[in-house]
């Protein structure tokens, strides 16, 4: 079977890290794969054909660029796919497009977040292509809840057990530039607003006595100041969480994150915000 793995950009996040493992997993079953990002590349796009998978980036400069369609079309032409996996809005409206030309093969959506961010102009194009899709799949209860067709709940885990040695914690901590032995508030994500990057950034000074490590690159980057010891993106995450004392997620919109199943995996203290599916991960109080 031939599978088209459609997402916007090959850098490291969620949903990006679900088509790298969807990709990676599918490939090892013995189906044909090919990876397509409607805008750019990334380390997972390095880390994917080092794997043997084939990527391809469309190279299109913001959600309205009208070479969309026509590019996917080419790509769909190219690899005759038996079925087409979109993931996150512009790749949905971008492949729904192309299958109005040209009705081939079948077209799944995963829906990875409820979509508050997506201006009023975005999710007018978003809503008819969930229509059109052949499956709707949700992350959790709460983005199933907030499209408005039918979605089956598939909670995915990209937790991967791995051995650790004696001396991880050691290790971790090294990797992050601390050699002190203040406990350390760490926190994964894309700096961007819907993250509450700014919020912790708000938070820190009155934070006493422990470090603060931002992991993570994006559009807020720039806004990092002391007392946060800023790492960029990283590859090390499930090693570096071995090295934290608390995770903290301050995010203002979720779906299912990641970062929260792989702290629970190291044992780590949670702390994060009542928003999409992290109450369905968390019981208050008990495991955060």
């Amino acid at each position: 079977m031939r599978v088209l793995l459609l997402t916007n950009g090959l850098g490291y996040g969620g949903a990006e890290r679900l088509v790298q493992a969807l990709a990676e997993d599918l490939s090892a079953h013995g189906d044909a794969v090919r990876v397509v990002a409607t805008t750019r590349g990334g380390p997972i796009q390095d880390e994917l054909e080092s794997a043997g998978i084939q990527t391809e980036v469309l190279g299109l400069r913001t959600s309205y660029d009208v070479r969309a369609v026509a590019r996917l079309w080419q790509a769909n032409l190219r690899f005759r796919p038996h079925i087409v996996h979109s993931h996150l809005a512009v790749s949905d409206i971008a492949q729904a497009a192309v299958r109005r030309l040209k009705r081939s093969g079948k077209h799944v959506i995963t829906v990875h977040n409820p979509g508050v961010e997506l201006s009023n102009a975005k999710r007018a194009l978003w809503t008819p292509a969930l229509a059109q899709a052949d499956r709707v799949l949700a992350v959790s209860d709460a983005v199933a809840k907030s499209v408005v067709v039918p979605a089956q709940v598939l909670r995915p885990s990209l937790v991967t057990p791995q051995p650790l040695s004696s001396d991880a914690r050691t290790e971790a901590r090294a990797r992050m530039g601390i050699r002190d032995a203040r406990p350390i508030i760490l926190f994964v994500g894309r700096l961007m607003p819907i993250k509450g990057i700014d919020v912790l950034m708000t938070a820190a000074p009155q934070v006493q006595g422990a470090h603060i490590v931002v992991v993570g690159d994006g559009p807020l980057q720039d806004s990092l100041r002391a007392p946060a010891i800023a790492l960029g993106a990283r590859s090390d995450v499930p090693l570096l969480l071995q090295g934290a004392d608390i995770v903290v997620l301050p995010s203002r919109s979720e779906g299912l994150p990641q970062i929260i199943l792989q702290a629970m995996a190291a044992e780590r203290a949670l702390v994060a915000t009542r928003v999409g599916g992290t109450p369905e991960l968390i019981e208050d109080g008990r495991t955060g």
